[in-house]
């Protein structure tokens, strides 16, 4: 089981890290837990340890197992506060987004020293920092991100709040979910990548029912991985459909997960670009002052180079897959919601071809002399590469799934997901 539903059967992955953090610190339980008949498993008072794993597995809750447990020395504001100006006073590129925003060290310890977690949700942060040695700081970083760019947009202080605590909440979704699928080295199968996208979702209903936030922090980290132009997820959104809180995490989100590359800045301003109208021009545009502000060009490039061949493959995909994508449509031997996915998958295909366009990679294939192009030209045609790759991933692996298993009975409905998955 993947999702979390209160008064279900335990998750086995959450339950999994409530037992691996009893080994190290105290987890007690902060009431009588009860099953649905009305047989105590474990009184209040109680430790959590690995021998009540079988029996909290096996039966069904009556009140979610999160809601009935605490833990010792949990993360709590201050410590998130702290964390997160230890990442600012060792990163010149968080620093520079800050001063750009007009956040100074002292705003940012008070505003997120202000935030308050339930218990549940302090848990949940102390699994991520015990789980993960850069968990409670990558948490923090995206944190930080979205209350500077709450900021930098002139946002009133509930706003910025929001964004800030959603930020903090962003994955705890992330519990629920398999680690074999969420630290993969292979690429994910769709029925695999089915059981990842749904961490949004499961992070909105824990923040629902187990947290005392506002509204739309919950629909904040629901949000954290949708696009502006639909091809983000769970629900492919577009402008005007998501929060602006939403946005502002989705784009901390990403650019958090640059600041410990060589020359962060540089690396996000081209990676908000490969895909333009993706995240909130606010925030490409700080990226880019940002980047001015900081300078350098060492962009510590461990590629390959880009080869001819690999941007002919992915040019030749994306237009067999939307010629095929029509063509199936135009069949008439498919179900009218079918019809409907499929055009849908036809123009997220011509999207991201267009934003392949954009990028001169096309233009690489005609060129065989000159110049050897520079440090900057080489990373940002290998980011654009790889990220519009993702792009016609992801688009297949939600065609699939939207399917579901009708695909099997769609003509060449298959060769066109082995050409985008």
């Amino acid at each position: 089981m993947t999702e979390y539903q209160p008064g279900a059967v335990v998750n086995e992955h959450y339950l999994d890290k409530v037992l691996a953090l009893s080994e190290e610190v105290g987890v007690t339980a902060t009431e009588d837990i009860y099953d649905t008949h009305g047989n105590k498993l474990l009184a209040k008072g109680a430790q959590v340890s690995r021998r009540l794993q079988e029996r909290l597995i096996v039966h069904r809750l009556r009140k979610p197992i999160e809601s009935c447990i605490a833990v010792d020395g949990a993360i709590d504001a201050r410590s998130l506060a702290g964390c997160a100006t230890r990442a600012v006073e060792e990163s010149a590129a968080l620093g520079a987004i800050l001063s750009l925003s007009g956040i100074t060290g002292d705003t940012l310890r008070r505003e997120l020293d202000a935030l308050e977690f339930s218990p549940p949700l302090a848990m949940m942060l102390t699994m991520i920092d015990r789980g993960d040695p850069a968990g409670l700081r990558h948490v923090a970083e995206v944190a930080t991100l979205a209350l500077a760019f709450a900021a930098h947009a002139g946002l009133g202080p509930d706003l910025r709040r929001t964004s800030a605590m959603a930020g903090v909440l962003h994955d705890i979704g992330e519990l629920y979910i398999n680690p074999e699928l969420l630290h993969a080295t292979h690429v994910l199968a769709p029925e695999e990548w089915a059981h990842v996208i749904v961490h949004p979702q499961i992070g909105r209903l824990l923040i629902q029912d187990l947290g005392d936030c506002p509204p739309a922090v919950a629909i904040a980290v629901a949000e954290h991985h949708e696009r502006l132009n639909g091809t983000g997820y769970p629900r492919a959104m577009v402008v005007g459909q998501s929060s602006t809180a939403g946005q502002l995490v989705a784009g901390a989100e990403l650019i958090a997960g640059l600041l410990h590359e060589p020359n962060p800045l540089q690396r996000a301003d081209m990676a908000l670009k490969v895909v333009s109208g993706e995240h909130p021009r606010t925030i490409s545009a700080l990226m880019s002052q940002a980047s001015r502000k900081l300078g350098g060009d060492d962009f510590g490039l461990e590629i390959r180079g880009i080869r001819e061949d690999d941007i002919m493959r992915l040019s030749d995909r994306m237009s067999e897959a939307t010629d095929m994508a029509a063509e199936i449509a135009r069949g008439g031997m498919v179900a009218p919601k079918h019809l409907d996915l499929l055009l849908r998958t036809r123009e997220r295909l011509a999207l991201v071809q267009r934003a392949f366009m954009a990028t001169g990679l096309d233009m690489r294939i005609a060129i065989t002399e000159g110049a050897p192009p520079s440090a900057a030209e080489m990373f940002e045609g290998e980011l654009a590469l790889r990220e519009i790759t993702w792009r016609v991933r992801d688009i297949g692996r939600d065609l699939a799934l939207q399917l579901g298993p009708a695909r099997t009975s769609i003509a060449g409905i298959e060769h066109l997901l082995a050409l985008m998955c």
